[in-house]
């Protein structure tokens, strides 16, 4: 009787007949896997890789082959929801207990989070958020219908609101007013709120339209480097 040493690596043959035997299991394990937001033809590839990988590198010594198969074919599998299958990538540790999850569950949207934060040892909130990563695997199509008649997903996204901006801007610039005189802001009052001309400016304040002119240009460079030392 053959001690383990003595049991060689499978032979080319060996391997491709096992790969040919379990090729359904393959299939089945892939299919575990399938809405997911991975194509099943891409899944049942990877599977069949990984059936290929487990053929050629089994041991008979180690055990029967089916289990040890299923294995690897699972684990290849979560590598590649991993690593390439992710729209949105959420930290490390919500996909490892997403996917164990989904490992442990037949339904995992219709579990019980207390059940599964007791069963994986976390918190109920860290169960919430790796149910809630499912979705990351692939993003709604901003054409899909809203009800039967309704407009698209994207119609009923929001604009950005300018009015934010102006928001913003209105903080800065009053930060900015603190520090004039009263002839510094009726100056810029003048000239971009009632929007006169320089001309115009001269002819009320009796001065030239050059003296508004160069008045303007140093009381803008000063509030610009009030601004930039602001921010």
């Amino acid at each position: 009787m053959a001690s383990a040493t003595d049991i060689s690596p499978p032979t080319t043959q060996d391997a491709d007949d096992l790969v040919v035997e379990h090729l359904d299991l393959a299939r089945r394990l892939a299919l575990r896997y399938a809405r997911r937001g991975v194509e099943t033809d891409d899944l049942v590839q990877v599977a069949n890789l990984a059936l290929v990988k487990a053929a050629r590198n089994y041991d008979a010594g180690t055990g029967d082959f089916a289990p040890y198969a299923a294995a690897t074919i699972r684990g290849h599998l979560k590598r590649h929801f991993r690593d390439h299958a992710w729209m949105v990538r959420p930290p490390r540790r919500v996909q490892e207990l997403q996917a164990a999850i989904t490992a442990e569950a037949a339904q995992p949207g219709q579990a019980d989070v207390g059940e599964l934060a007791e069963s994986f040892d976390v918190a109920p909130e860290a169960v919430t958020e790796a149910l809630a990563a499912r979705g990351c695997f692939a993003c709604e199509s901003l054409d899909r219908p809203v009800g039967a008649d309704g407009p698209s997903l994207g119609e009923r996204l929001g604009d950005g609101d300018p009015g934010y901006d102006a928001i913003d801007e209105s903080v800065t610039l009053r930060g900015l007013l603190e520090d004039c005189s009263c002839d510094e802001k009726d100056l810029l009052h003048m000239r971009f709120v009632e929007e006169c001309t320089q001309q115009e400016i001269a002819d009320r304040l009796g001065i030239s339209q050059m003296q508004v002119s160069r008045r303007l240009r140093r009381l803008l460079d000063t509030m610009r480097e009030r601004a930039d030392v602001a921010a």
